[in-house]
């Protein structure tokens, strides 16, 4: 089972979309997601856990350390120094189990200040990138999905699809086009996609 988010998620996604048949329904929708992923109280029991917090730092160390270094003056960015977690040196380098004990006196306040940044590209319907991004990076992406860890983590295990988790407001959606588009319109056309990420999604079991 992979960790949600971590590289081993991400890694895993992007192979079951690659295996994944059924492409047909969507061949032709473009568009690309900044995904933001806001801390709550189910992150902050989260991280008590050894394998959570080294799956966090695997999706960090993907991020090259000048891209991570756009997180300085931000609260993420402050919540990693308070961890040990250097803006511009590897993280895999870190103690993990020094991490995990700073990682154990965080506050729920703390905790609802963390933000991580996701970017999903699809192009001819088909996922064909995801990683992880620094603050302020693709600001021009199509879709913002912004929520929860724990509504992300509803939508990563599958059992969720962001349609749902939008219309029962746990998810947030923003869409930036450069025509005047009715919203529902746009998501009626976005129903092939979620399906598809979704059946993605649940061939991915996390943790």
């Amino acid at each position: 089972m992979a960790i949600f988010p971590s590289k081993q998620w991400v890694e895993a996604v992007l192979e079951a979309a690659k295996q994944n048949k059924n492409k047909e329904a969507t061949k032709g929708w473009e568009g690309d997601f900044l995904c933001v992923v806001e801390g709550d109280d189910e992150l902050l029991r989260e991280l008590g856990k050894k394998k959570v917090v080294e799956g966090f730092m695997s999706l960090i160390d993907i991020m090259p350390p000048e891209e991570r270094k756009r997180y300085e003056g931000t609260p993420t960015g402050k919540i990693f120094e308070s961890l040990g977690i250097s803006l511009d040196a590897p993280v895999r380098e870190l103690n993990l189990d020094e991490v995990l004990n700073k990682a154990s006196k965080l506050s729920a306040d703390e905790i609802r200040d963390i933000r991580m940044h996701i970017w999903a590209d699809f192009r001819d319907g088909a996922l064909r990138d995801l990683i992880p991004v620094a603050p302020g990076e693709h600001q021009d992406a199509i879709f913002k999905l912004s929520g929860n860890y724990s509504a992300w983590k509803l939508m990563a295990s599958g059992k969720q699809d962001v349609i749902r988790l939008r219309i029962t407001g746990k998810l947030k959606l923003k869409v930036a086009l450069r025509r005047e588009v009715a919203l529902s319109y746009v998501i009626l056309r976005m129903k092939p996609v979620v399906t598809l990420v979704t059946e993605i999604f649940a061939e991915v079991p996390v943790n």
